[in-house]
């Protein structure tokens, strides 16, 4: 990076990789080797989130000095950020986690088990079931359509090796596993992307869009589907 940081966050769109802080945003270009310094956020929020959807960063956190969260959006062919009106926001989280899943945005707090989703296009909250534990610390990824939570501090403020998982289909968490060890304040990523045939990738668009809440078609019509 072009300096030193600490409490900032990362997102990769269109193969380049940003990182966002409270006073700074840059990106680089790993084609090139380079990097680039981008205009920062309008408000500076600490330790916040970073997820893409639709071309843009969206950037959810605290603003600085203060416990209220805020959501700021990201153009890079404008190379602004401006300010989400994105309605209430869930309450405030010291080091919120945030990901992108069929059209929507998944947001966990650190110190509850329920899980905010806010559908972007239509400019709606709604929540999933709660996980099975709290994960204070703990890391949020997106992984073969599913959603994965692991370690942190659980409900008894202990270290927890637990890794959760999230069927969207089934709309239920349960256990995937145990980490090696107990961890808290790390970070996961998916590397190998497992691709859905195009015509089922529509389809989850197109539910996010019209009512992402809404039960799951029955396989047998995604079956028609490919």
């Amino acid at each position: 990076m072009l300096k030193a940081r600490e409490y900032h966050s990362s997102a990769v769109l269109d193969g380049l990789l940003y990182i966002v802080a409270a006073d700074s945003t840059e990106r680089y270009d790993h084609v090139l080797d380079s990097w680039e310094v981008l205009q920062p956020m309008l408000y500076p929020m600490d330790d916040c989130s970073t997820v893409t959807y639709r071309g843009k960063l969206y950037a959810t956190g605290s603003l600085a000095g203060k416990e209220s969260l805020v959501m700021q959006c990201y153009d890079p062919e404008s190379d602004l950020w401006t300010l989400v009106n994105c309605g209430p926001l869930p309450p405030w989280s010291f080091a919120p986690k945030a990901v992108t899943l069929g059209g929507l945005m998944y947001f966990i707090r650190d110190d509850s088990v329920e899980v905010d989703v806010y559908n972007p296009a239509k400019n709606q909250w709604d929540k999933i079931p709660p996980m099975l534990q709290v994960h204070v610390g703990g890391s949020l990824a997106v992984l073969g359509g599913k959603l994965y939570i692991s370690g942190g501090y659980d409900n008894t403020f202990e270290l927890s090796a637990t890794v959760e998982l999230y069927d969207p289909e089934t709309r239920k968490w349960s256990v995937a596993g145990q980490l090696p060890e107990p961890i808290f304040w790390h970070n996961s990523v998916s590397i190998f992307r497992q691709f859905m045939p195009t015509a089922l990738e529509e389809e989850d668009e197109k539910r996010g869009l019209e009512d992402p809440f809404a039960p799951n078609p029955p396989r047998e019509n995604l079956q028609e589907l490919r």
